[in-house]
């Protein structure tokens, strides 16, 4: 079987993987034999969390499972991939023996739920003040806008306030007077609150210092990769025209410059010299220059330059994003009071109230506590839908967890198919547990490539139409993903395996229609 050194690596339970599964390479599967060993080698199933993004998802996994420990009635399968499962239910159901589980007259022991079920656990356990019925959740995303344009009207009114007024004023001023955009701004921070609201703040003022910091890394990591990309392209003969050049400023710039935020002005400087306005090639240097400058990935890595954030703030810039966080402040009150009022909140509420709950004055809180005896491995599908504050509660639930401690994570999804943006899911938050690790683990990355699902002639279609689509790069903060190529298990061949349905903007009947057909 393709994959298999991979998919016995990830059944070690000794240690911590994140494994990159696309479409049809039976990731379901793998989930299931792991959570499966875990639970013939744990002290109580409750100590197994396998969690996912929907109810459908939950039940497909549960069933999963469930049909596994049935099956072992029944003689041992003759598929090979088949036989893994057998076996690993098998020992499941011997340990669920020994220790008196009786699972299958007793499956809700088998901790199989969505990401918003251990936010319920957690608030409550932990419920907020006076709160004596849980509050609805704000499933549709009109609702959650109208919540949010409630906050930013509701702020405007106190334009007049003694004590907030001249705040509002000023970033209305900054503005233009515009109202409308004051609105759609207040609303678009809202939505990604839970990325800035427990993080630009010291002791409820701005930090200034938290933006040049965030600034520092976000350059440093662009030119750490820039510099790798140009390195091998830019000689002798490049920066000798830069210096024949009439404009002096490109004479700052003799040789490649340093992969660090110091040299930014130098790299800016290039990307003038060699992109126009449009971020194109200019024509002139195509004349003159070797052709292996010319890639694409290098192109948009100089293009990208122009939008890194300042690092440096002017009096003016620092006065104004002081005005800017102290409105915002205003405008999150406001969304807490609309959610008081109508006993409703967001998904972000739910994730900001659990991880408050998971914080403490003094030290680690009693859920914290409780978490970390209970919870000793962790399984999580669909990672690459994460938001920041389902992340932020990850990483506070396993903020005691060491390598080598027992205790286990293991994260699976596919970035390229991250859908969840409407819930501010953070594809990026899969690249950085790659490179980077989650709390104090460092989990192995594992590739799966064979795709179970498809033809010959539909893997190789995809890979050719999808390489020219996704970004030649990966790129953490703007959550650029590049494309994984698969490799098909069958080899049967189609004629015109793939077929086009265009339609355009609006035209939902054709859209309908065209969801019909690739169905």
């Amino acid at each position: 079987m393709n994959d298999q050194t991979q998919r016995q690596q990830a059944l070690d339970i000794s240690q911590s993987f994140i494994v990159q599964a696309p479409a049809g390479s039976g990731k379901t599967e793998l989930l299931t034999q792991r959570y499966l060993k875990l639970l013939a080698n744990c002290t109580e199933p409750e100590n197994v969390i396998a969690m996912t993004f929907t109810n459908k998802a939950v039940d497909e996994m549960t069933h999963r499972v469930l049909s596994a420990l049935k099956l072992t009635k029944q003689s041992r399968p003759e598929e090979p991939h088949k036989q893994v499962t057998y076996d690993l239910a098998r020992a499941v159901i011997q340990h669920s023996d020994k220790q008196g589980w009786d699972l299958l007259q007793n499956p809700k022991r088998l901790k199989i739920s969505t990401i918003d079920g251990l936010y319920s656990l957690i608030t409550n356990r932990y419920p907020l003040p006076k709160q004596l019925v849980p509050r609805q959740i704000m499933a549709q995303q009109w609702e959650r806008d109208w919540a949010y344009q409630y906050a930013a009207r509701e702020t405007l009114k106190m334009i007049d306030d003694a004590d907030y007024g001249k705040d509002i004023r000023h970033l209305l001023l900054h503005l233009d007077n515009n109202v409308n955009k004051f609105e759609g701004l207040v609303m678009q921070m809202l939505s990604k609150r839970d990325q800035w609201l427990g993080r630009l703040y010291q002791d409820n003022v701005l930090d200034l210092q938290i933006l040049q910091d965030s600034a520092k890394r976000i350059i440093l990591e662009h030119l750490q990769a820039l510099h790798s990309l140009a390195e091998p392209c830019f000689g002798e003969e490049f920066f000798a025209l830069m210096l024949s050049s009439n404009n002096l400023d490109y004479n700052k710039v003799v040789s490649l410059p340093n992969a660090d935020y110091l040299d930014l002005e130098k790299w800016q400087l290039m990307s003038d010299f060699c992109l126009t306005k449009k971020g194109t090639w200019r024509k002139t240097l195509e004349k003159k220059l070797p052709t292996n400058i010319f890639n694409e990935a290098l192109r948009e890595g100089l293009q990208q330059l122009n939008v890194l954030p300042d690092i440096d703030f002017s009096q003016a810039q620092a006065d104004t994003l002081k005005t800017i966080a102290q409105v915002l402040k205003l405008c999150v009150a406001q969304l807490n009071i609309y959610f008081e009022d109508q006993q409703m909140h967001d998904f972000i509420e739910v994730a900001l109230n659990a991880n408050q709950a998971l914080d403490d004055q003094v030290g680690v809180s009693d859920i914290a506590l409780f978490l970390d005896y209970k919870v000793q491995h962790l399984l999580i599908d669909e990672f690459q839908d994460t938001s920041a504050s389902q992340f932020n509660t990850l990483e506070k639930m396993m903020s005691e967890w060491q390598t080598g401690d027992g205790k286990t994570l293991f994260l699976v999804g596919d970035p390229m198919q991250s859908i969840y943006r409407f819930r501010e899911s953070q594809v990026g938050l899969f690249l950085q547990v790659r490179d980077k690790g989650i709390a104090q683990l460092q989990p192995i990355s594992l590739v799966l490539e064979t795709n179970f699902r498809s033809s010959q002639s539909i893997v190789k279609g995809n890979n050719e139409i999808f390489q020219g689509i996704f970004p030649k790069n990966d790129e953490v903060h703007q959550g650029a993903i590049s494309y994984s190529s698969s490799t098909a298990n069958s080899e049967v061949t189609e004629e015109q395996a793939i077929t086009f349905h265009p339609f355009a903007h609006d035209q939902y009947l054709l859209e309908a229609q065209g969801g019909e057909w690739c169905g």
